[in-house]
This record gives structure tokens, sequence and C-alpha cells, in this order.
């Protein structure tokens, strides 16, 4: 049993719960396993909400995760990148914060913001949508990929969350970006590969 652990103890647990030479040595025993900046008890599921509690540490109040650090949240990448952060154009924070963090002032609807173990995140949907205008990466069709395939998001689905803003930058080649997407979640299903697409399926 990790030195200290009481019922109390969440599953995913940092520094602010037990010192750090603690953590690495339950580690060492294999008690416990990395997860984002956390870790978390072996056995225990990893689930939307344990990878966003162990980010819970840099996502200031008020900020909503986005880009990619939504889409390791929801489960379509092992790659936890660096958090990405956005706030409503309404938000009140101050200006240093968002340029220390990057923080982007985005319209954003609540319905497109879900709460998982008390941040804000990009609803799967928004975060597809998100990603398919603004992400440069090499690998980002499969990415867009696996959150078509592993979120369950028919066409209608996707179609109707990039028109919510018809008029916003990057639509049309989001739109390309999403049939390419589209395309190879159909490819990987004839094969027989269902969800793993690019991004092997996590743990839910």
């Amino acid at each position: 049993m990790l030195p200290g652990m009481t019922p109390r103890l969440p599953l995913v647990l940092d520094d602010r719960h037990l010192p750090a030479v603690e953590l690495r040595a339950a580690q060492l025993d294999g008690e416990l396993g990395t997860l984002g900046d956390a870790f978390l008890v072996t056995d225990s599921p990893d689930t939307a909400a344990a990878r966003a509690s162990s980010l819970a540490r840099r996502v200031p109040a008020r900020t909503i995760l986005e880009g990619r650090s939504a889409a390791w949240v929801w489960g379509w990448t092992h790659d936890c990148a660096s958090v990405r952060l956005c706030v409503p154009l309404t938000a009140r924070i101050g200006s240093e914060l968002r340029r220390s963090l990057g923080v982007r002032e985005v319209s954003i609807e609540p319905d497109e913001v879900h709460e998982l173990a008390g941040l804000g995140i990009t609803s799967p949907e928004r975060t597809l949508v998100d990603l398919a205008r603004f992400d440069e990466r090499d690998d980002l069709i499969a990415l867009l990929a696996s959150g078509i395939a592993i979120g369950g998001m028919t066409e209608e689905v996707v179609a109707s969350a990039l028109d919510r803003r018809p008029a916003a930058a990057g639509r049309r080649r989001a739109r390309e970006r999403l049939r390419a997407a589209r395309e190879l979640v159909e490819r990987d299903a004839g094969a027989g590969r269902g969800a793993r697409v690019g991004y092997p399926l996590l743990t839910r």
C-alpha cells in the first residue's frame, strides 16, 4: 500500500497528495503509473475524467482545455501534448495570464464546454472542428479520424458542428480535412480495424 495512503486519497495523485519521493517510490514498486502530469493508481480505469484530473494543476480557473490537450483527455491519442487553453470572449482573466499561458480568446457556447474533474474542456465536436481548422501537425488526419471513430460521430454531427459558425476562418480547409478523416475511418472499418485508426483506442 502507498505510504500514508488512506481511502480518502483520489485515484489520480500528485505532490499535492503525497511527497514526490513517495510517489516515485510507489511508481517503482508498480503501485502507480504515470498519467499526464500525475500518477494513476495501478489497475484503476484510465478514463477521460482521470486524464482531465491529471492536468488540473496547469489549468487556471475559468480557462478551458482545447485542441490536442482536449483530444488526449477524450482518448483520441496517447500523446499528452503541452496544455492548450482558451477562454470565452466574455471571460475576465488577466492579460498577463493570457500571455504567459498562450490562452486564446474564442467564441464558444456553453454547450460546447463539458466539465470533467472540475475542469472545463471543449466538447468532442468542438475539439474536432478546432483541430480541423487550426492544427498543422503531419498526423492531423489520423487524429481527426480517431476522434470521429472513438466519438462515434456521424457525418451529420460533424457537419452540424462545423456549420455552427459559417463565417469562421479556416472552415473550407477544415471541411476538406474532415472529409479525408472520414475516408480514413471508413477504410479502416472496411479492413476490420474499427476505431483503432491512427491511434490505439484508450480505455475510457
